[in-house]
């Protein structure tokens, strides 16, 4: 073992790096302080090194590696230094990203660059995401120009309704913390130029293209899939369509990433294989390709999984073309090294870890199924490449899929036997398209090719999403999650050196994570609990006893999206059966609920569901509505728990400190 850590210096380098990052989110330290022990530790390895005998390699490996986890905290801490938030003024700001159309609005971010307060102009530095009233001038705005606007924008903050996508976090880790609403009279566009950027500039040059693409080929929603396939451009995806990827288990071929990137290089080295022939064709066919790979990586926005990608190819082209004896696991490891270093925030990104896994378990264990997976006939051997490459990622991939997802497509392997070859065919056909659109005979053939091949493949996703089974619901706790990823690394390590000490490790985790795992499933069949979601203007009221589980509001919450995905959430996270849902003004019950005139009694616990106070003979030990706007003065609720639906303000705030307010608050959630 340590054999093969000698052989991949970049990957001790790179976990180092990537603690110091963890630590950095973990404790808050000053970066001037981090920065001393930066010099401090650098000049105690300069003494170590000029003193250097044999009992002090132990010391000075130690150093390098604490030098490397200080460096993580550091460039963490100064990477999410938080912009300077102005709280009035007019804001003049850039647009970076091309319109989204929602139902009512236009979606997009903006970057505040100055703010003007008392004839003052303030330099910032902050971008928003930004909604715009739907109108022409709106529709017309394109990335790169600049916006007045009064409107200040507002923090963005979770629900906090349990197992949510935490989208603060998610933007906060894109810089981005605040979010404004632009009604036509509010904003107007102003005659300034916003100063060269690549990537506003790639972003122009990305919806040329996708206007090529809606020229030439009648069907928005090929329009919509090819933009995905070729530009990574995914705002215009119907839910529909990622659904149907997502349950056949071809989602990331709607994400350019790693495989798109795979197949530009694939072709090149096909076509300029040749020059690799002779030395000075040897480095041409280097920059060649590095030229390549990163004129894709501009047209596709510069996108986080396509700049990974590209840095991948990009070490492995120039490990190769230099003939140089290079470690595929070191290569992967220093790419990994440097995007870290320039964006430590990809650490947390679950884009960036499923890439690097599914890589590492192709290079892994694709050697190892073709030892056992071997046919002299053509075909068969392209059959076999296919599932055994699907195969490998899917396997190592498999523990953070089930974790962040909670859920598995069964089908993939079937699905990439038929998608990955037609994206293989669809992106070249793509990018012809855009080089050639203005020839009209080679347009059309090609548009008619696009149609041709992507109607079949979408229907037959489509039927792969009907087949039983297509998705399994999985839901990992974080401990179930840290044994099954140990399991899997201990099972990897015993393949590679076949030591019994590995094999010991793996029945060690395995029977740490069964027992983890029944332990939870026996703590879950004795789950008593009651959530109130915290939504606006509609009482949500979760009542779940083991598997099965309740639901009790005023108003059906299967036609609203938004609440029914809420729901759904916590439903899968617990492994709970389908709710029953009860109208609260209705009369209902069983042997776990009684429901009758707003009182609600359920596994010893009573609760009242109404805006006003209730019976005096029935005291509920749980209220929920619209309080205290009648009962300012909480005197005949005090000693019970308050759930108010109203808005939180500091005038109800001293009155009743009792009260839980769910828009302060998030959810209130009760155990028993």
């Amino acid at each position: 073992m340590e054999r093969i850590l000698h052989q991949i210096p970049f990957l001790r380098l790179s976990a180092a790096l990537a603690m110091g990052i963890i630590l950095g989110r973990v404790f808050l330290i000053n970066q001037c302080i981090l920065l001393l022990f930066i010099v401090l530790t650098l000049l105690g390895l300069y003494w170590i090194n000029r003193i250097y005998t044999f009992y002090l390699v132990v010391y000075f490996g130690a150093g390098v590696h604490l030098l490397f986890i200080l460096t993580g905290m550091f460039i963490f801490t100064r990477y999410n230094r938080k912009p300077c938030f102005f709280q009035s003024g007019e804001f003049c700001a850039t647009v970076c990203e091309m319109m989204q159309e929602k139902p009512n609005s236009y979606e997009t971010v903006l970057h505040i660059q100055a703010v003007k307060m008392d004839d003052t102009l303030f330099r910032s530095d902050e971008k928003v995401t930004a909604w715009f009233e739907k109108a022409e001038k709106a529709r017309n705005l394109v990335p790169g120009d600049v916006v007045m606007f009064t409107p200040t924008p507002w923090y963005i903050k979770n629900d906090h309704n349990p197992y949510e996508f935490n989208y603060q976090n998610y933007l906060a880790r894109r810089k981005i913390f605040r979010q404004v609403y632009l009604p036509c009279d509010r904003w107007s566009k102003s005659r300034l130029h916003s100063g060269f950027s690549l990537v506003l500039h790639s972003e122009r040059i990305r919806k040329q293209m996708i206007e090529v693409y809606r020229e030439h080929i009648p069907d928005q929603k090929v329009v919509n899939i090819l933009s995905a396939l070729t530009l990574g451009y995914k705002r215009g995806l119907g839910r529909d369509t990622k659904q149907t990827f997502s349950t056949a288990g071809a989602m990331h071929v709607l994400a350019v990433s790693g495989l798109h990137t795979g197949i530009i290089f694939l072709m090149l080295s096909w076509l300029l294989g040749f020059m690799k022939k002779q030395r000075s064709g040897r480095w041409l066919f280097i920059l060649l390709v590095l030229v390549a790979l990163w004129s894709f990586a501009f047209l596709t926005g510069l996108s986080p999984s396509v700049k990974r990608s590209a840095t991948m190819f990009s070490f492995v082209v120039i490990g190769q073309g230099i003939k140089k004896r290079s470690n595929i696991y070191n290569t992967l490891a220093a790419s990994a090294f440097l995007l870290l270093l320039i964006n430590p925030n990809d650490l947390y990104e679950v884009g960036f870890q499923l890439s690097y896994a599914a890589v590492f378990g192709i290079v892994f264990l694709q050697e190892v199924m073709n030892r056992f997976f071997y046919f002299k006939n053509s075909i068969l051997r392209y059959v076999s490449g296919l599932l055994t490459v699907t195969t490998s990622a899917q396997v190592i991939t498999f523990p953070l899929i089930a974790y962040y997802f909670h859920q598995f497509p069964i089908y993939s392997w079937l699905s990439n036997l038929i998608v990955i070859p037609a994206v293989t065919i669809l992106i070249p056909l793509g990018i012809s398209l855009l080089l050639f659109h203005w020839i009209p005979a080679l347009t059309t053939l090609l548009s008619h090719g696009i149609v041709f091949i992507l109607h079949p493949m979408v229907h037959f996703l489509e039927e792969i999403e009907k087949l039983p089974f297509s998705i399994v619901e999985l839901s990992f706790s974080k401990m179930e999650f840290v044994f099954l990823m140990c399991l899997l690394l201990s099972i990897l390590l015993f393949i590679k050196t076949t030591k019994v000490f590995y094999l010991k490790a793996v029945l060690f985790f395995f029977f740490f994570m069964t027992s983890s795992s029944l332990s939870i499933k026996i703590y879950n069949l004795y789950r008593r609990e009651i959530i109130i979601y915290n939504y606006p203007d509609q009482q949500i009221v979760h009542l779940i006893s083991g598997r099965e589980n309740y639901l009790v509001s005023p108003d059906s919450i299967h036609c609203t999206e938004m609440a029914w995905r809420m729901v759904d959430q916590t439903v899968r996270a617990l492994c709970l059966d389908e709710p029953f849902f009860i109208q609260a003004n209705s009369t209902y019950g069983d042997s776990r609920i009684l429901l009758k005139n707003g009182f609600i009694f359920f596994e010893g616990r009573s609760i009242y569901l109404g805006d006003d106070k209730g019976p005096d003979s029935l005291i509920p030990e749980i209220r929920i509505g619209p309080y205290p706007q009648k009962y300012a003065e909480c005197s005949p609720l005090q000693g019970r728990k308050i759930i108010s639906t109203l808005k939180y303000t500091d005038r109800f705030s001293t009155q009743c400190d009792s009260i839980f307010f769910l828009d302060k608050e998030g959810a209130f959630r009760e155990k028993w």
